[in-house]
């Protein structure tokens, strides 16, 4: 077993091994071991390790356990895609009938869910905080070393665009032939919330802009899209209340009829499928 910074890490005062064991394990591996301050609270530390033991029921911990223990970025991106399949099948009534399906020209989604009636092919993506900053100031950026948060940084971040990325980035996975939905599990610096979904999906191409929202139509205000039945925004967020899964679909109104969701699932969340200033 490799050594690491794990005894002199604040962590260490939050993973605890009789608790923890899963998150325990993968610690004492991890490269990201003195890379950041996860999980920063022992509430989180409960999180992730409900999130292990969800993979791990299903037999499916080698799947992912290589890329937990890699870098910080690495492992919030996997946790990332725990953390969908967790919501999906414990708080949507959604199981998991196989992993890592195939889609288009032999690339493979994260989940497909649901039954073998009716079926939903998911993919997932996430960037994160992390990916805003490489995208802006490049892999070698002295801010990815320091925390997601600052005190009085100010920060310019456009999450319609995100949104627009993360559609157009998935898309070649999609199939014609089943149900598809893209989620979108939200860390990045300012919320992905309704307001920025309607100027990513929704908001029609407006005069002469060259830059912004308005250059060109949102991903769902035509046809271009029409694979994808709908993206959903996914937020997990500890509040004096508790653990909270915030989560909203978006309905791609030009889909075609054999990628459309179906109408039953995401009941007690908020869905929407036109544009709504």
């Amino acid at each position: 077993m490799k050594a690491t910074h794990y005894s002199h890490h604040r962590a260490a005062n939050y993973i605890d091994r009789s608790r923890h064991p899963l998150l325990y394990g993968i610690s004492q591996e991890a490269d990201w071991i003195s890379e950041d301050e996860f999980p920063a609270a022992p509430e989180w530390a409960d999180v992730h390790e409900d999130w292990l033991r969800f993979v791990d029921s299903k037999g499916q911990t080698t799947r992912f356990v290589s890329r937990l223990t890699k870098s910080a970025y690495q492992r919030d991106r996997t946790f990332a895609e725990i953390a969908v399949g967790y919501f999906l099948e414990t708080k949507c009534s959604l199981p998991i009938i196989e992993w890592e399906p195939h889609g288009e020209a032999r690339t493979r989604g994260e989940f497909m869910v649901g039954s073998l009636n009716e079926r939903i092919f998911v993919e997932v993506k996430t960037g994160g905080w992390e990916k805003d900053i490489k995208e802006a100031e490049g892999k070698s950026s002295p801010r990815l070393s320091q925390p997601k948060y600052i005190h009085a940084e100010a920060r310019s971040v456009a999450p319609w665009a995100v949104i627009r990325n993360a559609v157009s980035n998935a898309y070649r996975k999609f199939l014609e032939s089943t149900p598809t939905l893209l989620i979108i599990k939200d860390d990045y610096f300012i919320c992905l919330d309704k307001f920025n979904a309607d100027l990513a999906l929704y908001c029609p191409a407006r005069g002469q802009h060259t830059s912004g929202y308005l250059v060109e139509n949102g991903h769902f205000a035509d046809k271009r899209y029409e694979r994808l039945g709908g993206v959903g925004i996914l937020n997990v967020g500890l509040s004096v209340q508790g653990l909270r899964y915030r989560f909203s679909l978006y309905d791609n109104p030009n889909a075609v009829d054999t990628v459309k969701l179906p109408q039953a699932v995401f009941k007690g969340y908020p869905r929407y499928n036109s544009f709504s200033p």
